[in-house]
C-alpha cells in the first residue's frame, strides 16, 4: 500500500492524454469565489469589433495555435479571468513533461506581447509581459512534477513574463492582444521609437563669420 500512491500518480502522469487538472471543479476549492464555466462569456467586456472574431472564437484559434505545437497543450479563460496556457510554457525542455501545471496572468495586467521567431528550430514563441505597475503578474498553478525533480523544470511560481510555443507566432500575438482587448486591457505589441531630427549644433559669432569669409 506504500507505493500504491506514487504508482498511481507515475501512471497518470504517464497517460496518453493529460488529465485536466485545471476546470470548474477546481475553481473553488478556497470557497471564496463562486465557479464559473472555463471560457465564460462574462469575461468579454467589449464588444467585437466591426469584422473581427468574437470573444469564443479568439480563444479557440489561440488555443488551436498552441495545440499546432503539441497536441496536449492549451489556451483557455480560467474561472477568474486569467489567460492560462499549459504545456511548453515558460521552458525548453521536453522531456518528462506531465501537464499538470498551466501559467496564467489577468489580461489587464499585460502590458504588450511579443512574436519571438526560432530560426534554428523553426518553432516560435509569443510572450506577454507583465505591466511595471505588476511585475510579477505570471503565476503558476497546479501540481509539482514528481517526474523531474525540479532538475529540469526549474521556471519557479511567479514571474514577469508567460512564453509559449505557438504557430503563426505573429498573427497569435495579434490574436492575444485583440483578446485582451476584448477583455478589458489594453495590451500592444512594441511600437519603434519616433525618429527625431538632430538639434542643430551652436555655432559662435566668430567660427559663423569665419565660414561666411
Amino acid at each position: 500500500m506504500i507505493g500504491a500512491l506514487p504508482a498511481v500518480m507515475l501512471l497518470a502522469a504517464c497517460a496518453q492524454t493529460p488529465p485536466h487538472y485545471f476546470g470548474p471543479q477546481l475553481a473553488s476549492a478556497s470557497g471564496e469565489v463562486e465557479p464559473q464555466a472555463i471560457n465564460s462569456p462574462a469575461y468579454a467586456i467589449r464588444p467585437p469589433l466591426p469584422g473581427r472574431p468574437g470573444y469564443l472564437e479568439t480563444i479557440r484559434y489561440i488555443d488551436s495555435g498552441v495545440k499546432y505545437i503539441d497536441p496536449y497543450a492549451e489556451f483557455f479563460i480560467s474561472y477568474d479571468g486569467q489567460m492560462c496556457f499549459r504545456g511548453l510554457v515558460n521552458r525548453q525542455e521536453a522531456y518528462f513533461e506531465n501537464y499538470q501545471n498551466y501559467w496564467c496572468m489577468y489580461p489587464t495586467a499585460v502590458n504588450n506581447v511579443e512574436a519571438l521567431e526560432n530560426n534554428i528550430t523553426s518553432v516560435n514563441t509569443v510572450r506577454l509581459w507583465c505591466m511595471l505597475e505588476a511585475p510579477q503578474c505570471a503565476r503558476r498553478i497546479g501540481f509539482a512534477n514528481f517526474l523531474d525533480n525540479s532538475f529540469l523544470d526549474n521556471s519557479g511560481w511567479i514571474g514577469n513574463s508567460i512564453a509559449a510555443q505557438t504557430r503563426p507566432s505573429r498573427e497569435q500575438r495579434e490574436a492575444i492582444e485583440y483578446l485582451i482587448y476584448l477583455m478589458g486591457g489594453n495590451a500592444a505589441g512594441a511600437q519603434p521609437l519616433p525618429l527625431r531630427r538632430p538639434a542643430p549644433l551652436a555655432i559662435s559669432p566668430e567660427v559663423r563669420d569665419r565660414n561666411t569669409g
